[in-house]
């Protein structure tokens, strides 16, 4: 099942370049990342192990409108593998494509994803 969030970008997220911060899209995708992993596996309790490279493909400036993705697409025993991605919603211009691994914990320690997936 795929997730999406839609954000206008506002100056508050501008760096002195004025494009956005790129902390502020890392956020958004570890987000993303955490609603995908949770709706998907309704009874773990997840957090971020790892995401991969972040290689943002295009700039995003103020008043840009920009769509957020997030899909599982893989499953191990404690964990999952999360595709986020993020367009710009007037051009179609993808911004960035990364992936996220989120690991189900309980008291420190990892425990098996339920077999829904």
């Amino acid at each position: 099942m795929r997730h999406e969030k839609t954000l206008l970008i506002r100056p508050e997220y501008l760096n002195h370049g004025g494009t956005l911060f790129g902390g502020y899209m890392m956020q958004w995708a570890d987000d993303m990342a955490y609603n995908a992993a949770s709706l998907t596996f309704p009874s773990a309790n997840f957090v971020t192990k790892l995401f991969g490279q972040f290689d943002f493909k295009a700039a995003v400036r103020g008043g840009d409108i920009i769509k957020i993705y997030s899909e599982v697409e893989t499953r191990g025993n404690t964990s999952c593998r999360i595709l986020v991605w993020a367009i710009n919603a007037r051009s179609q211009t993808e911004v960035f494509r990364t992936f996220a691994v989120m690991v189900n914990l309980r008291d420190g320690k990892k425990v098996p994803l339920e077999e829904k997936f």
